[in-house]
């Protein structure tokens, strides 16, 4: 049955993170709409993943009959950990472009000339998410072994939720990601996610200390 949620749980979020490359690439995508499901040939919103993700755990525990809060708290961990090493591919081909670096010592720039990578020096924005990918691993496993046993579970996950989205918001500006009216769709999912996250931090806790 973990098997099964797990499988549940990547699939979502690998529906709804292409779902958001496509919304945000719509010109592309609508002059050639038999590509939108050809994932394969790269093209996903890591910020898109947290709902498919999420949507899909949700009924497949429902279905397993698993409990739902230990389930999502032990899954975020191993998420975090796969983000920082997904990342890795991208800073690798330099997909992922950014802003000039204004001569500060950690500027990269790609020479390759089949790169996609940016020629001038700029942020390493893909670095960037790498190392809060993993202070994002290394909060959440010691919360995690402060909360597990204690109801509510559930905590560790929008613990996750919050520090994720937190940190995307503010590394987003740092991307040339398309805009509307002068904000990321990235920018608006990770704010969200950010509020949403403490919001129900705060709420669990109060459950806890008044069941207490």
């Amino acid at each position: 049955r973990i098997y099964v949620f797990g499988g549940a749980v990547v699939l979502g979020g690998l529906a709804s993170a292409r779902l958001l490359h496509v919304v945000d690439n719509w010109p592309l995508y609508a002059a050639r709409p038999e590509t939108i499901v050809a994932f394969w040939d790269g093209g996903t919103a890591v910020t898109g993943a947290f709902a498919g993700s999420s949507l899909a755990g949700l009924l497949a525990a429902r279905a397993l009959r698993l409990p739902l809060g230990f389930m999502f708290d032990i899954s975020v961990i191993g998420i975090a950990l796969g983000l920082a090493i997904g990342r890795i591919g991208d800073i690798i081909n330099g997909e992922h472009h950014a802003i000039d670096c204004d001569g500060l010592p950690w500027c990269v720039r790609y020479t390759h000339p089949a790169t996609l990578g940016q020629g001038e020096p700029v942020h390493p924005v893909a670095a960037y998410d790498v190392l809060w990918d993993l202070v994002i691993l290394a909060v959440t496993f010691a919360y995690w072994r402060r909360v597990r046993g204690r109801s509510p579970e559930g905590r560790v996950y929008w613990l996750h939720g919050a520090l994720y989205g937190g940190g995307r918001a503010l590394t987003q500006v740092l991307r040339l990601d398309p805009a509307v009216l002068g904000v990321q769709t990235a920018q608006l999912i990770g704010a969200t996610e950010l509020v949403l996250g403490l919001v129900m931090l705060v709420v669990l806790t109060r459950a806890e200390r008044k069941a207490a």
